[in-house]
């Protein structure tokens, strides 16, 4: 069955008669019937009864009859929906906290600007969720921290370090090693996130655990923490150079440990980008924004 069969169903109901229908349709009068009969035929069921040269609906038919509009109905709601998409094509971008706070508005903002009708959309999570919606192709690609498995292509695309900051006017040092990192009042991300994911890894190396007094899933609480003076907080310094320079921050320098990090360009491996989701990645790839 297709949809041409509901649609002719429809229409000799709707019209009354076979002639009116193949007219309405545009079609010869036996590829009318002929529908109808392979409808009747593939349900084992009773659509019209013929009185005189009348059609008439059986009961069957007149049951049957909301239903065929009903689908015929939400077969127009797709076409549609699908004319639009065509029109205007989507972009999915995913990214990390961090390149979704330093990256991704000014991505969005270029794409947009040079793909002219293109609907660019963003999710901004962890980068575990991030990765897990590429991999699910719920996204069409991303920029995400650390490391990415599973079947996804992962080019390197920049990178980045972590750096413990506090208030200016803290008692706290203004260098700690690794191990006296972890004596200092903490305010880190939560497990899961990619920053602390680093932090984690480099301070077991050492021998040591982290014991947070504060844990966020976003970086703004954190910088707020450690300016108003709670504590020591490690972040990405893309993130907190501008508070060090105003004043609102100072470094604390770590001795023995360089925080660094790369970052990566993520898209399943087979991906197959429409036109408008490969100029974007284009866009994004080159940095051109």
């Amino acid at each position: 069955m297709t949809i041409r069969h509901i649609r002719t169903f429809c229409e000799v109901c709707r019209r009354g008669g076979i002639t009116r229908a193949a007219e309405a349709l545009c079609v010869a009068q036996p590829s009318v019937s002929q529908a109808i009969a392979e409808l009747e035929a593939y349900y084992g069921v009773k659509l019209f009864e013929r009185v005189g040269r009348r059609l008439i609906m059986t009961d069957q038919g007149e049951k049957l009859l909301p239903k065929a509009q009903e689908t015929l109905a939400r077969f127009e709601e797709f076409e549609t929906a699908a004319v639009d998409a065509a029109a205007r094509p989507t972009v999915r971008i995913g990214a990390s906290v961090t390149a979704g706070q330093t990256l991704i508005p000014r991505l969005i903002c270029a794409v947009r600007r040079r793909l002219d009708g293109v609907d660019c959309r963003a999710l901004v999570d962890n980068a575990a969720a991030v990765a897990r919606e590429v991999q699910c192709g719920g996204l069409d690609f991303a920029i995400v921290e650390g490391r990415a498995g599973g079947d996804i292509c992962a080019e390197p695309y920049s990178s980045d370090r972590l750096c413990a900051v506090c208030a200016p006017g803290s008692a706290l040092p203004r260098e700690v090693s690794l191990a006296g990192l972890v004596e200092l009042p903490l305010l880190l991300r939560l497990k899961g996130s990619a920053s602390r994911d680093l932090l984690d890894a480099r301070l077991a190396a050492a021998g040591v655990a982290a014991a947070p007094i504060m844990q966020s899933s976003g970086n703004s609480a954190l910088i707020a923490a450690a300016a108003s003076g709670l504590g020591a907080a490690v972040l990405p310094v893309s993130l907190v150079e501008r508070h060090m320079a105003s004043g609102q921050l100072r470094e604390i320098e770590l001795t023995d440990a360089e925080l660094t990090r790369t970052w990566l360009l993520i898209r399943r491996r087979d991906k197959k980008f429409t036109p408008a989701q490969r100029a974007a990645y284009d866009i994004c790839k080159g940095r051109d924004f």
